[in-house]
């Protein structure tokens, strides 16, 4: 479509007929994110016209869930997704007004600062120290535990910002860091917590043995300060809760079931918070994601925030 055709159709959004509104409005949808600057163009003009502001905004919000739905898809099916990236839509899905870019910048800036202290002669044990002091010291980020419980406490992003984060949110933001670093760590959903796996880099696409720490050298805990921890913490962990151990919840799981997890955990915050429809919105743009992942023997079993 060309510029002169998007302009001349925004035009006629303040049309009163309705059988025109409703034509013109899906003429510009079918176009998808094509549209979407020019909508955004005329959104910050602000029209005196309040029949046309008020169409512009649900245009926009049409075309902002199509694009972030979309681009879920696009990235569900990417053959490496990237945790930060799909971070990034959960949080574009929930709150599209912040800014994205901004999130970007400083998450490199972070990774960059963490890499300058890196070398190929540390263990593990002294990357693991390298990565708390940066996070933690450097950057002064903190655990919180807040009830009700707050969506910006689970996404990364937001906690690399204002640094704070419950347990998921820090678990991510420390994971993506660690993939970006091309670090052997990987997320590990133990119920109603989440922490950290430093892997055997043999071992680290190991899902099926008869021990359940197979391949894994210790476990992190980010919501203590990026605490090293061995089986016997997380099989005491374990044993306060009122269900059965089971493998699945010591082995690493995969980045779709890690964003599956924050869908979950973000979503509930909203609903306890009232926030319908941001929920709503989010569940809609993430669903090629919740329902392939729905039934799936991989699955975490963990869909309320953590506490």
């Amino acid at each position: 479509m060309r510029v002169s055709e998007i302009h001349a159709l925004l035009a006629l959004l303040d049309d009163p007929d309705d059988t025109v509104y409703v034509h013109v409005r899906d003429q510009l949808i079918s176009k998808g994110n094509e549209v979407l600057p020019y909508v955004n163009a005329e959104v910050s003009k602000s029209p005196d016209c309040d029949l046309f502001m008020g169409r512009l905004e649900q245009l926009r919000g049409e075309l902002q869930r199509t694009d972030t739905k979309s681009a879920v898809n696009e990235w569900k099916c990417g053959e490496m997704p990237s945790l930060w990236e799909g971070v990034l839509l959960v949080q574009k899905a929930t709150f599209p007004e912040m800014d994205l870019d901004a999130a970007r910048q400083d998450f490199e800036q972070l990774k960059r600062d963490v890499w300058l202290e890196l070398n190929d002669e540390l263990t593990a044990l002294e990357q693991v120290r390298i990565l708390n002091h940066m996070i933690y010291t450097m950057r002064g980020i903190e655990s919180v535990r807040r009830m009700p419980h707050v969506a910006f406490d689970a996404l990364p992003s937001y906690v690399l910002k204002e640094k704070k984060g419950n347990p998921l949110g820090l678990g991510i933001l420390y994971l993506c860091l660690t993939e970006a670093l091309n670090l052997p760590v990987r997320g590990v959903n133990l119920p109603n917590h989440f922490i950290l796996a430093y892997c055997d880099e043999s071992h680290v696409q190991e899902r099926s043995s008869s021990s359940m720490q197979a391949g894994i050298l210790f476990y992190i805990n980010p919501f203590s300060g990026g605490a090293v921890i061995g089986p016997a913490d997380v099989a005491e962990f374990l044993s306060h809760l009122d269900q059965d151990e089971t493998a699945r919840q010591w082995r690493p799981c995969s980045t779709l079931e890690i964003v599956h997890r924050l869908v979950q955990n973000v979503a509930f915050a909203l609903r306890e918070a009232g926030e319908l429809h941001r929920e709503k919105e989010l569940l809609n743009s993430f669903e090629p994601l919740l329902s392939s992942l729905e039934d799936a023997e991989e699955r975490s079993n963990d869909h309320p925030t953590i506490r």
